[in-house]
């Protein structure tokens, strides 16, 4: 550098515009515009009542929250006295996790109560009449809180698919099930935009309503926190719902504590019966009939409840007769009933499962 050479002084920082990008585009998004939702639900105000759009957002509306109504109210009928819920009494620690894994999944997916509630913070009356002197802001306002309510109905029935689940994928086939038929008034909206419902709908869907752009209003702390709160707040009840679920269902809670038997008039002949002495006779008839009744609860054999025959007076337990047992056999992976002096042969090898 020779003496006479001019040299540049460095420029001040955020000159070049590097070191201000972040605070240029997080001011971008606070700026942002927003517009109405691509939704049936917006129809539901921008549309006269008298008129086919109108009926159309209602039609979806109808076929979204009745599908959602009547597989909840079927998988509620499936209970019985007692678990009103159908809940399993035992679940593998794989679906446990699908479980809490699901709830998570079901957050991020799920939108309707976060949209609905972004809608009515950020369009107040006045910037809605602005926008739209001409359509009804309580409209508008019903149309956001049904999203709400069917945001709720949603979550409801993916908390009772989930406490009702044995499998993995039964949880999710049913999830995305649940998820598909919440967002028909999205995929509708599209297939009218596409001129596939007919030109009054294809209009509809189409107006400069869906091109107002609305600015975003500020938000206070406490109004922040408050759409924070209530999103935190659904998923921590499902997930301590989830919680107080797979407790119960460790401690056996949900699982039968006694059934009832009616064998019918099945009969074995060749019957092999121990006798006291600890001889085997094969030439015994057994009817089984004589083994109905009720049997209570009494232990656990591979982790599922065991039923033990009890007297048929007074419901209890032998204490000197030795009683026939209805159990779990991992083994075949059915229910057996079996008796500690019935077997099938003289030679045949006990399993783990008993007689």
């Amino acid at each position: 550098v020779h003496a006479n050479d001019e040299v540049e002084a460095p420029p001040p920082a955020g000159a070049d515009g590097l070191d201000n990008n972040d605070g240029d585009d997080e001011r971008e998004i606070k700026n942002a515009m927003i517009a109405l939702p691509h939704s049936t639900h917006s129809l539901l105000f921008t549309e006269p009542i008298l008129s086919l759009p109108f009926a159309f957002g209602v039609a979806v509306l109808t076929m979204t929250c009745s599908t959602l109504s009547f597989a909840l109210i079927d998988a509620l009928w499936s209970g019985s006295p007692g678990n009103e819920f159908n809940i399993p009494s035992n679940v593998l620690f794989v679906v446990s996790g699908a479980q809490y894994l699901a709830i998570f999944i079901v957050m991020l997916m799920e939108e309707e109560i976060p949209t609905g509630l972004y809608l009515l913070r950020m369009i107040p009356r006045k910037t809605f009449e602005g926008k739209f002197p001409d359509k009804s802001y309580r409209r508008f306002v019903c149309s956001s809180l049904l999203r709400i309510c069917m945001g709720y109905l949603f979550l409801t029935n993916v908390f009772v698919v989930l406490i009702q689940a044995t499998r993995v994928l039964e949880i999710f086939y049913d999830v995305m099930a649940l998820q598909f038929v919440q967002q028909l008034d999205d995929i509708s909206f599209h297939l009218a935009k596409m001129d596939m419902l007919g030109k009054a709908i294809f209009r509809a869907t189409t107006t400069k309503s869906y091109r107002a752009e609305f600015q975003k209003q500020k938000i206070g702390k406490k109004t922040s926190v408050f759409l924070k709160v209530i999103y935190f707040l659904n998923l921590c009840v499902l997930l301590a719902l989830m919680a107080i679920v797979s407790t119960r269902q460790k401690r056996g809670y949900y699982q039968c504590k006694s059934i009832t038997v009616a064998f019918g008039n099945a009969v074995w002949e060749g019957a092999v019966v121990k006798t006291p002495s600890g001889k085997f006779e094969d030439d015994w008839t057994l009817f089984y009939s004589y083994f109905n009744g009720v049997y209570i609860q009494d232990g656990e054999h591979h982790g599922r409840p065991k039923y033990r025959e009890v007297r048929k007076y007074n419901n209890t337990l032998y204490e000197t007769t030795i009683a026939a047992e209805i159990k779990f056999c991992r083994e075949e992976g059915a229910w057996i009933f079996t008796h500690e002096k019935i077997t099938k042969s003289r030679d045949s090898e006990e399993s783990g499962c008993g007689s």
